[in-house]
């Protein structure tokens, strides 16, 4: 039963769980203990969005009875007491105390009963002036993954626990794999991803409606692959890629995945046209486009071509790279290198520019470029100021951090990570300061606290956007088993600024 109470002006929440005795019992002369109690998932010394799902936990202190109180300097106070350890914070009073003090401190108390009452040191965390993107996209697959698996995207409201399907295969066999999802500029309403498989082909959902591309062209080396859409919303950078996985007996590193050969090529929604150039698509392996938020900068990664095997391929390393680009007459600038791997000693990969355009966060590992598998993978900022990169060793753990992604405000942070149990990877949230420096990470809340440990998918690629991807889930299902658009070169676009003219087809 929930009984609320008024209490000298503060509100209170009991809940009553058969045969406890209520308020009747005091805990003022409990024992203090001078440690944080043990919580899980770890919500400790945390810089949190006033717009976030309650963070609810589980004590992992011994206990037949506990009480926990949350507050702020405003509002309502929580409390919560009952003899389970597993604590759900009722999700309107979170939000009253959440965005009325934002800017400001939220504390935790918590108090566990055993022969007596014992208190713990206060957990403190800090509610960001910032709030967060309202959804996170994400692909679901299992850990072992075959045909029959189920396998989706998703998106969570990030406010709730809400989860709702973009698409799911239903486990039919025939039902085509979707992977690459991708969003202009934080946008919902412009949302792209790739159609593998059966169907294959990449699908625009550009405003409300759909189409769905042939994007393999006699004048590319593969249909495309990694993607980067322009902010204007009219443009999307592809990579387009050979690519080759094989197993390995290398405990650090199961799968490799490697570039044979790689290129960079333009998508113009207006047109279906494809378009290149010879300064982004080179003899080298060009790779992961990622553009600035103003849309004059397309971040990349680059490795020399090899071509004497596989381990060559796989072994070497790769530079980071950008290129200046006017969308107002479709026109390249110079290439600038601004980190190599000499310099490093590692390769780069998964560049992606901060909204403010000072930053570019990216992972690093010993060679190629796909991290997922890596757990030697780490994250690291380059300040595109003072040219100087470093670690960003709050972020990092002693296993695999991959894929991230920036919030429209460029206040919030979501990367992969599999740091929980060193399997599956799960999505973590960090707050990025003024002083360019990041906050303690922490998973992704859930509704029930012991989510995590009972739940066996890996959540690739999250993306933050900033309102609901109004897609109807059957709707997609059935489009995609539509036939596609075939795109072509636009020989016509003036692709380069130098007096030398492009050459076709782009091959290696």
């Amino acid at each position: 039963m929930l009984i609320k109470l008024k209490n000298r002006g503060i509100f209170c929440v009991f809940l009553f769980l058969g045969g406890l005795s209520g308020c009747s019992e005091s805990v003022k002369n409990s024992t203090f203990i001078d440690a944080h109690p043990q919580i899980f998932p770890d919500y400790t010394s945390l810089v949190i969005p006033a717009n976030i799902a309650p963070l609810n936990f589980n004590i992992e202190e011994k206990g037949s009875e506990f009480l926990v109180e949350i507050y702020s300097e405003k509002g309502r106070e929580i409390k919560i007491r009952q003899t389970s350890p597993t604590i759900i914070i009722p999700i309107k009073d979170w939000r009253k105390i959440l965005n009325s003090n934002k800017g400001k401190t939220l504390k935790i108390e918590i108090y566990a009963k055993r022969e007596g009452w014992y208190k713990y040191k206060t957990i403190t965390d800090t509610i960001a002036a910032e709030s967060i993107d309202k959804n996170l996209v994400y692909r679901l697959l299992g850990i072992i993954h075959t045909d029959g698996d189920k396998l989706g995207i998703y998106q969570r409201n990030l406010e709730t626990f809400e989860q709702t399907t973009i698409f799911e295969n239903n486990t039919n066999p025939k039902t085509p794999c979707v992977n690459c999802h991708s969003f202009s500029n934080n946008n919902a309403d412009k949302m792209s991803m790739h159609v593998r498989k059966a169907y294959g082909g990449t699908v625009i959902f550009d405003n409300g409606k759909f189409i769905k591309y042939n994007t393999r062209t006699q004048q590319s080396i593969a249909p495309a692959a990694y993607t980067a859409w322009h902010p204007n919303g009219n443009l999307i950078a592809f990579s387009v890629n050979r690519l080759f996985v094989y197993f390995t007996s290398n405990e650090e590193k199961l799968v490799e995945v490697a570039d044979q050969v790689s290129d960079l090529v333009l998508f113009n929604l207006k047109t279906s046209t494809f378009s290149s150039s010879e300064k982004i698509s080179t003899p080298a392996r060009e790779n992961l486009p990622n553009w600035s938020s103003d849309g004059k900068w397309l971040y990349y990664i680059s490795a020399p071509l090899v071509t004497k095997n596989m381990s060559s391929w796989i072994d070497a390393k790769y530079d980071l790279l950008r290129i200046s680009f006017n969308p107002e007459d479709m026109s390249w600038g110079e290439v600038d290198t601004l980190l190599t791997s000499r310099q490093t000693g590692k390769s780069i990969t998964w560049p992606s520019a901060s909204p403010d355009g000072r930053y570019v966060l990216f992972c690093m590992i010993d060679h190629s470029y796909f991290s997922i598998f890596d757990k030697n993978s780490d994250l690291y900022l380059l300040d595109l100021k003072t040219k100087q990169y470093k670690k960003a060793a709050i972020l990092n753990s002693e296993t695999t951090e991959s894929y991230h992604s920036w919030s429209k405000n460029g206040k919030w942070l979501v990367f992969s990570s599999k740091r929980l149990d060193g399997v599956s990877t799960r999505p973590y949230l960090a707050y990025f300061d003024s002083t360019g420096a990041f906050h303690k990470p922490f998973i992704l809340p859930q509704e029930y606290p012991l989510f995590y440990l009972n739940d066996s998918y890996n959540y690739n690629l999250p993306v933050f956007v900033k309102d609901r991807v109004k897609i109807d889930a059957s709707e997609f299902q059935n489009f995609i088993t539509e036939n596609s658009v075939d795109a072509s070169f636009d020989h016509s676009v003036p692709v380069d600024t130098s007096e030398t003219p492009m050459t076709y087809p782009i091959s290696h």
